[in-house]
């Protein structure tokens, strides 16, 4: 039997680690169990109870079919996941328990197990934007993403890595993960719980959904539409070539406009966050504050206490927390939030 604990998934996991930092690992759950004693009935309760808030977790991660492998462990495998259980309110009796609880999940445990049994798909690096293009032909009905006939997403995929400024932009991955939630029909105005799970898969923050349909011979019109915000319109017309060649380049121009009003807008106002940093030699130190001071987010540094090789001091930056950290990977840093403070490392 294999054991719960995955070491070997520990070092894909922490590359993945930033993408499934805002879901929930927490779950409500209510139980009312009878049994021989009072005693028995709370075992017995407790073990139902870890079950479902483990599974409710899990869906929030990965696809029916491996909730339902997830199921399979037995009482024994499944304890090692549950990192605190909150008691609501319970009532008990000769023979019965009941309770509402709150239950959290190891959540570290659960994404490395995942993902060293491939119950997850996470693509080996994150796109500035993550594109989702859907296709229809004005002569045919319906419209195909990851279907045979998708013309505009093999047009996309032609195109290798797109650019756009300082922008990388990826087209979204056919696998079993991303089919597993998106369809042609959901994809242009997802829900949330969708958008979520293809955010995590895609281990994406922008993400735009771009809808093209062929309107005869040198016609495309293009819908690109950010999720949960209005969607732009763009009649496309090349009476020379191919008019998909113009389109990528329209919706190139169109999303970078886009995300660079974004991030003028995040510009706009400032925060600050407490960090800490461990060296062996103070030059360790010296030159983060070096890298530090070359990024144009960052406003401040204030240098706090410095013992025994660990040093804590404040940042004040830009934008926000997420623009920050980009920043910081693409200058060689790490910040991650650890037993409640922020820790930087390089």
């Amino acid at each position: 039997m294999k054991k719960i604990l995955y070491i070997c998934a520990v070092g894909l996991f922490l590359c993945c680690a930033e993408a499934f930092a805002e879901v929930s690992f927490e779950a409500g759950v209510s139980v009312h169990q009878e049994a021989e004693n009072a005693a028995l009935a709370k075992e017995n309760a407790m073990k139902t109870a870890y079950r479902e808030a483990f599974l409710k977790v899990a869906e929030r991660l990965t696809s029916k079919e491996n909730v339902e492998k997830l199921n399979n462990l037995t009482d024994d495998q499944l304890i090692h996941f549950i990192k605190e259980t909150d008691v609501v309110a319970e009532k008990s009796g000769l023979n019965v328990y009941m309770a509402d609880l709150n239950i959290k999940i190891d959540g570290e445990l659960l994404k490395a197990y995942m993902l060293e049994n491939q119950m997850m798909e996470i693509v080996s690096k994150p796109a500035d934007i993550l594109i989702i293009p859907t296709y229809a032909d004005t002569l045919y009905p319906g419209k195909v993403l990851f279907e045979d006939g998708n013309i505009w997403r093999e047009v996309l995929l032609s195109k290798g890595v797109i650019k756009a400024g300082n922008l990388t932009i990826n087209v979204i991955e056919d696998n079993l993960s991303n089919r597993a939630f998106l369809t042609a029909e959901n994809a242009f105005y997802m829900s949330e719980d969708v958008f979520e799970k293809v955010k995590l898969i895609n281990r994406a923050k922008n993400i735009y959904t771009v809808h093209a349909v062929r309107a005869g011979g040198n016609n495309v019109v293009l819908v690109i539409k950010p999720y949960n915000e209005p969607e732009k319109r763009i009649v496309v017309t090349d009476d020379e070539k191919d008019p998909f060649e113009k389109a990528v380049q329209e919706m190139v121009d169109y999303i970078y406009n886009m995300m660079q009003q974004k991030d003028a807008e995040e510009s706009s106002y400032s925060s600050k966050i407490n960090v800490q940093f461990s060296y062996k030699k103070l030059k360790d130190w010296l030159d983060l504050q070096k890298k530090l001071n070359t990024m144009p987010e960052v406003k401040k540094i204030e240098t706090g206490a410095m013992v025994g090789g660990d040093v804590s001091f404040g940042i004040e930056f830009s934008g926000t927390l997420e623009t920050l950290k980009r920043s910081l990977q693409e200058n060689g840093l790490t910040l991650i939030f650890e037993n409640g403070h922020y820790i930087i490392q390089q």
